[in-house]
Formats: C-alpha cells, structure tokens, sequence
C-alpha cells in the first residue's frame, strides 16, 4: 500500500468534512438567521467557531465510526475511498435541491456499502450488533445500535421535545408583552445557536476523524507504515503489525506456551514504545494475564506494576485537563477510561465459569479496543469543518429557516435547544445521531406547538423522502464503486 494512496484517503475525507461543513451550516444556524436574530454572515462566524470548540471537545463519536461499524478486515484504504465518495456524491445531490440530508447517515451508508461489496457480498462485515469493551464500561456497539435505533428515536424525542418546550414557554409566556418575548429570545437565541453550533462540531466533525483513523488503524496493522520516513511517523497508530499478530496468537486457543511467552514478549516490547494510554495500558495487562498462563511469574508481576503505574498516568493527565472542570460541558468532555486489569480479570472468571478458554476472551477483549484520535486529526478536521462552515450553505438555510414554518426568536430558541442538548448528549455516548435529523424535528416540533397547519406539509414530505434514501443510496453508489474498482484489479 503506497504512502500515495494513504494521503489520498485523508484528502478526500477532508474534502468530505469540508463538504460537511457548508452543507450542515444550515442545522446549526437556519433558525437564527430565519428570525433575524444574525445576518447570515454573523451566524455563519459564529458557527464556524463553535463548530471549532465543539470538534476539538471529545472524540465517542469518532471512535465509533473507526471500529464499530464494520468488520476491519474488509476495509483498505480504496475501499474507504469509495465510502467518503458515496457520501459525498449523495450530499452535493441534496444540497443542490435544498433538501437537509443527514452527512452522518450518508457517510455510515457509504461505509456499509463499501464494505459489503468489499466482502463479496457477505453481510456479516456490517458490525450489526455486539458488546465491547468502550471507556471504562461494557456497551452494545454495531449499526443496530449507534446508527438504527439513534436514526429512528432522535427525530422523535427532537419532535416531542421542541413540541414540549416550546409548550411550556407558550404557558409561562402567556401574558408577556410580544415585543419583551422577541427582545428576550432574540438576545437568548445567541446563546442557544452558539450551543447548537458546539453540538454540531461535536457530533458531526468527528465521523470524518473516525474515518481517517480507521485508514491509518488499518495501515498500521497490515505493516504498510514500517518503513517510512520518521517525520511521517505521526501516522503510525498505536496497534502495529507486530501487536496485532501476537494478539491473534494469544486469542488461538491452540497456540503452545513458547508461542504464547513470546506474543507476550511482543506486547511488552511494543507498549514501552507507546505513550501513557489505552492501549498501552491493556498491552501491558494481557501481557501480564499471558506470561502467567506460561507460569512465568515474575515477568507477571513485572507487567502488572506496569500496568498499574499506566492506569495512574492516564487518570493523572485527564484530572489535569482544565476543560472537564467546566460545568455542564466537562461531564460530556470526560474520558471515562478502563481499568484494564479488573475488566480482564473479570471476564477472565466468567470465561473460566462458562468452560470457555479464559485468556482467548482477554485478548479478544484487547483486539476489539477502539483507538484514541490522535491530535493532529481532531485539529485538521475541525478546522476544515470550520472553513467549510464559513462557506455557508444558503439553499438549506432557506428551507429551514423560511420554507417549513415561520419562526419568531422564541420559537428558534426552543428548537435550538431542543436538539443542541440531544446532540450533545447522544455525542457524548458515541451515537452517529444526524445533526439534520435533530434540528428539522424540532422545527417541526415547535411549529406544530404554534398550530399545527404552520407546517408546510408538501415539503416536509420531500425532506423525510431524502432521509429515508440516504443510507441505502450512499451504500449503493459505494457500492457500485467498489465492484469497479475491483473489476478493474485495484480492490481484491
């Protein structure tokens, strides 16, 4: 795999984002601009900062796109070529009519598509549904449950909710003057677009980080990055050929106790080349688990205090970072990390209990760990979401703003709201909910709460149409340009 063809995935995933950026402007703005709280070009500053801020502040999203969707071994960096391709075909189709599709949705379509053709037709390299090891706790990851069930309740409880909010400030409202609830809620209407803008960056910008990841993760592990230059060593991840291998060794039931020691001996080598972190932290505990399944007990005990000592720096680094200290935003922000030796040791008795061989469930419990999002991605993705941003994204604006109802700054206020903190909240759990999905449901929320026939039907037709379309016809066009990259020998 040529160094090429790695800096072409980056770019047109970059090319996406930027893609993103002006075509999702209008779900963090259109609401603020439709009341005429900010020109456009005020709000579109704004969003372009807020989605910064918002990019930059955590990273669940990001590592659910780049391990728990898909069956990696199915994935190259062509075949996430074609993916980001598939999304960004099906995204400038419906901005050119105005409509708001979901990014999200089309980049997850694109990536199932290619990864199914990229199988041959085997459907089993969708990750449909399956429990992992993810900062700190036993979740369910797969499409079913961070794509499926996300994509069917977020438009709901964003419907219900502007619904409900803009209910109750209907009630408390109700004998204020209309020029004090315009003045308020034009002022308020700043803060809680800013809010939405945040949420935007931190749900959407991190799809394409995952993305990017999931190409070096790749990479990385089929040995494509031993022998570059050092001053691309940035691009190597954590998980390297060698790890990988002698993880797959540990986890083969059959492996003898000399193959075992010496995958140990892998893993110890490899995590004192890593820094204080997630993986560096299991390398070392199933390191320990493994030398002492060869009866080799000081090199167990060495790896444990290792491991220990590993833990105590990561929470030392994430107890110093400022940003978790803020309220409201810090408990989104914070990284929830695993002890790995409870975790192992625990499903190691369960194993154990079930008649199951004990240290195969360990290392699968390592090879499934999500990698962490180094700097420089989160950093170049948030500034090519922002300068995407600042591109604007009119037609949709349009639509959400003027087209399905007609907003005053209250009504603005309580959508924005409304789906900011469903954003944010989902975001911070790894859920791929559509930023689209979110803001056009309270939309129509509010506006059903102002009476129902201020919705303007024929068009909110059109717009449901365009969601229900966007994962099958993302998968479809990634899909197609797979099989013919494989007609034409470049995909096996």
């Amino acid at each position: 795999m040529s160094l090429g063809i790695i800096f072409l995935v980056i770019f047109i995933a970059l090319v996406f984002e930027y893609i993103n950026g002006f075509h999702d402007t209008a779900n963090s703005i259109a609401t603020v601009v439709g009341t005429k709280v900010m020109t456009p070009r005020q709000a579109i500053a704004m969003a372009a900062a807020t989605n910064l801020i918002g990019a930059l502040a955590g990273h669940a999203v990001a590592k659910t796109v780049s391990s728990g969707l898909v069956d990696a071994q199915f994935i190259s960096p062509l075949v996430i070529v074609c993916a980001l391709l598939g999304g960004i075909v099906w995204n400038l189709i419906t901005w050119w009519f105005g409509l708001p599709s979901s990014s999200t949705h089309a980049l997850v379509g694109g990536i199932c598509g290619a990864a199914v053709a990229s199988a041959h037709g085997n459907w089993h390299a969708i990750i449909w549904s399956v429990e992992k090891v993810k900062d700190g706790k036993v979740v369910m990851e797969g499409v079913l449950h961070k794509v499926v069930i996300p994509m069917i309740s977020s438009p709901l409880i964003g419907f219900f909710g502007g619904f409900l909010l803009m209910g109750l400030l209907y009630f408390l409202l109700q004998n204020a003057r209309p020029r004090f609830v315009n003045h308020f809620f034009g002022k308020a209407q700043i803060f809680s677009a800013s809010y939405m803008g945040f949420a935007h960056g931190l749900a959407d910008a991190q799809k394409t980080m995952g993305v990017i990841t999931l190409a070096l993760v790749t990479a990385t592990a089929t040995g494509s990055f031993q022998h570059i230059p050092d001053w691309l060593g940035f691009l190597r991840m954590d998980k390297s050929q060698q790890s990988e291998t002698s993880i797959k060794l540990i986890q083969n039931a059959k492996s003898t106790p000399a193959q075992l020691h010496g995958a140990a001996a892998v893993l110890e080598n490899e995590s004192r080349r890593l820094q204080p972190g997630e993986f560096r932290e299991a390398f070392q505990t199933l390191a320990a688990k493994t030398y002492a399944a060869t009866q080799d007990a000081a090199a167990a005990q060495r790896l444990t205090n290792l491991a220990t000592a590993t833990h105590r720096e990561i929470l030392a680094a994430e107890d110093a970072r400022w940003l978790t200290k803020v309220p409201v935003l810090g408990s989104m922000v914070a990284g929830k990390f695993t002890d790995w030796q409870k975790t192992l040791g625990s499903e190691m008795k369960a194993a154990e209990a079930a008649g199951k061989p004990a240290l195969s469930i360990a290392a699968k419990k390592v090879q499934d760990l999500s990698p962490d999002v180094p700097a420089w991605i989160k950093i170049v993705c948030s500034l090519t979401m922002a300068a995407g941003t600042m591109a604007g994204g009119w037609r949709i604006i349009k639509t959400l703003g003027h087209k399905m109802v007609k907003l005053q700054p209250v009504h603005g206020f309580a959508a924005e709201a409304t789906a900011a903190t469903l954003l944010a909240v989902t975001g911070s759990f790894g859920m791929t909910v559509s930023t689209t999905h979110s803001i056009t449901t309270s939309i129509m929320g509010v506006g059903c709460a102002k009476r129902f026939s201020a919705l303007k039907l024929s068009l909110i037709e059109r717009i449901l149409w365009a969601w229900v379309l966007t994962l099958p016809a993302a998968g479809g066009v990634a899909y197609l340009m797979v099989k013919g990259f494989q007609v034409c020998g470049w995909i096996p």
